[in-house]
């Protein structure tokens, strides 16, 4: 009997032993087959979506396609310039790949919703360089995650053009160095910040300047810009420096001390949901200073969120406009052919060159990186909708719109003009 016994669980063991192995196989082969965590989305550049570079690593330059990376806000305060900005790449990925693209090859854009959060930012673009070989970027929106990521497009030697991100430093970072593989088209915020104050303090005399701004990389780059240009250019300090956390319900608080300091104007550097808080604020205690603000002012979304407010004092930064060129409103009829609605036209416009710029290279040196980061910053024959001249770049500049190419604009009647 006792034997039986022993058999029997000896066999038993022998099956538990088995049945444990085949249990511990399972989560590896799960673990090594998972996809990094995203909710990013991925699309083709054109109508039709080709699969073929689809979570596929390693594959994207093979056959007639390759791969342009675009990572950019889809959610978050800043998604209808990530929205806009997608468009105009897609247009301009359409028209190359209706040119014969490169050699036969066809551009395909695999996008990803960076969702303005910075580390969501580096996970992307690492996926994009490492995993989807992208031979260059085009993004982000938001300049927090611009200076988050920058070191992987850089160190992966894979060009980066940004159409919508402005804080200064984001093109400087690497400017002494041999090769900057970070471009910009898009109004870089010292820019915007010389044409506010030349504005408010040469033109309209104002001497006594309040500064409000957010606690995000975007509104302490306006802020460093701010006080370094009142100080160097007109000697001047804000009378009052106030700030505000993304998603802070009032802005009452900031603007009753701004309101007991008397001053001549109000320069504000925010998001567009916070500028909708900041309006609302200013109506709730009926205080409408003059407010100097940088472009994002003019997000479509201000005026959603707050109507008639947006019609109140208002001077913000512009570089673009649908009537300043002949190719600018031709193109603006194209985005409405196509989409229905052109939703946020200077983001849509710089979009579109960013991706021009790039595929622009690309016909001419082929789809090695760095050969296509040269041809970049060598361009001389560029073609684009936004006011970036035939040559946008060169060893020295990574901006492609200079201060003479932004202007002050406001509402009038909810319609944005210059004053």
């Amino acid at each position: 009997m006792r034997r039986k016994i022993g058999r029997k669980g000896l066999l038993l063991a022998i099956f538990f032993v088995i049945a444990l192995l085949v249990a511990g196989c399972g989560p590896k082969l799960d673990q090594g087959s998972s996809q990094p965590a995203s909710s990013s989305s991925s699309s083709s550049g054109s109508s039709s979506s080709p699969s073929s570079s689809e979570g596929t690593s390693g594959t994207s330059i093979e056959g007639g396609e390759f791969v342009l990376g675009m990572a950019i806000s889809l959610s978050g305060g800043t998604a209808k310039y990530g929205e806009a900005a997608k468009r105009g790449v897609e247009m301009a990925i359409e028209e190359f790949n209706a040119s014969g693209g490169y050699n036969g090859k066809k551009a395909v854009l695999k996008l990803y919703d960076d969702e303005a959060k910075p580390e969501k930012s580096v996970e992307v673009v690492q996926r994009l360089i490492t995993q989807d070989k992208a031979v260059a970027i085009v993004g982000p929106a938001n300049s927090g995650n611009a200076k988050a990521h920058i070191k992987f497009t850089q160190e992966a030697k894979v060009p980066e053009v940004i159409p919508v991100a402005t804080g200064t430093a984001i093109t400087q970072t690497y400017a002494g160095e041999e090769k900057n593989y970070i471009f910009r088209i898009a109004p870089f915020d010292s820019g915007q910040v010389g044409t506010m104050l030349k504005w408010a303090v040469e033109e309209k005399g104002f001497k006594k300047l309040a500064l409000l701004h957010d606690t995000t990389g975007y509104g302490q780059g306006g802020k460093e810009d701010v006080l370094k240009q009142l100080k160097e250019n007109y000697n001047l300090e804000p009378a009052v420096i106030e700030s505000f956390q993304v998603g802070d319900p009032s802005m009452e608080p900031q603007l009753t001390k701004i309101k007991n300091a008397n001053v001549d104007a109000i320069i504000f550097y925010g998001l567009a949901p916070e500028v909708a808080v900041y309006l609302k604020s200013r109506d709730k205690i009926g205080y409408y200073p003059i407010t100097v603000a940088s472009w994002a002012m003019g997000d479509p979304t201000v005026k959603e969120l707050v109507g008639d407010l947006v019609n109140k004092n208002l001077y913000f930064v512009q570089s673009f406009t649908i009537d300043q060129s002949d190719k600018a409103k031709a193109f603006h009829e194209k985005v409405v052919a196509k989409y229905g609605e052109d939703i946020f036209p200077i983001a849509t416009a710089q979009g579109y060159d960013s991706a021009k710029v790039i595929l622009s290279a690309i016909k001419k040196v082929g789809l090695d990186s760095e050969k296509i980061r040269d041809a970049i910053e060598n361009m001389t024959d560029f073609d684009g909708v936004t006011s970036a001249g035939a040559q946008p770049f060169s060893k020295d500049n990574h901006e492609a719109l200079t201060k003479d190419n932004m202007f002050l604009a406001t509402y009038k009647d909810g319609v944005i003009a210059k004053p």
